[in-house]
């Protein structure tokens, strides 16, 4: 689409029209947002701040790279915001035939059994996610120096399954400096509801709304997140 590392497949493109035409039937009223049509213009984020309609939103292939390069880190991503709220998300690993659920105030679910975050606070025993190609210039060297800090911090290249990981208690964080909706609506749902938390990097909890905003994603649920920041973020 961009260049030769934000890649586009048939499965993105067929799987977003199937998505954008059976979901509003199935509500009526509703409206659709995936990630094609937006990237090639047909359609416009504005509309999440419309609370007039519930509105989908769909990642059609989370982890295109990974796909097309034979790597099992990828998924669709799904949420449902009604009233400007995340009520649903579904991550599907396609590979793993695993369908994961989450519903706001009843929990997160991978194909049926409920979800449970794994909370630790001693960096040296926390697992993490962090890419910092997709941070600015100037702090990516200072990242790099600092994943030494937990037992394993890294990125899979696809946030559905970064999501996943920390939802079910395999790791404990990912940091996030630019927030496509698509790629964290259903996940922070899934975190969420999983006891975890998802927060903007000013303090404020995490909405579809926010498009400019960098998230940290914690198994702690109360203020562990500022400590993971605080490592990174000189």
């Amino acid at each position: 689409k961009t260049g030769p590392n934000d890649l586009v497949t048939q499965a993105d493109i067929d799987v977003e029209k199937h998505l954008a035409r059976v979901l509003p039937q199935m509500l009526p009223g509703s409206v659709f947002i995936g990630e094609e049509g937006v990237s090639n213009g047909e359609v416009s984020l504005d509309i999440l701040n419309d609370n007039s309609r519930p509105v989908w939103i769909a990642d059609p292939v989370d982890g295109t790279f990974n796909f097309v390069h034979g790597k099992r880190e990828f998924a669709v991503m799904l949420g449902l915001i009604i009233d400007g709220k995340t009520r649903y998300g579904w991550i599907y690993d396609v590979l793993g035939n695993e369908m994961n659920i989450a519903e706001a105030g009843a929990g997160a679910f991978s194909n049926g059994v409920r979800l449970q975050v794994a909370n630790i606070n001693e960096p040296s025993e926390m697992v993490g996610h962090i890419s910092a190609k997709y941070f600015p210039q100037q702090y990516r060297a200072h990242i790099n120096v600092q994943r030494e800090t937990f037992k394993q911090c890294m990125t899979l290249g696809c946030a559905a399954h970064e999501y996943l990981r920390v939802a079910r208690g395999d790791a404990q964080f990912s940091v996030y400096s630019r927030l496509k909706p698509w790629d964290h609506i259903a996940g922070s749902l899934m975190v969420r509801e999983a006891g975890g938390s998802v927060t903007a990097w000013d303090g404020k909890r995490y909405t579809p709304q926010d498009l400019n905003k960098g998230i940290v994603v914690s198994a702690d649920n109360q203020d562990g997140w500022k400590d993971v920041l605080e490592i990174f973020m000189p």
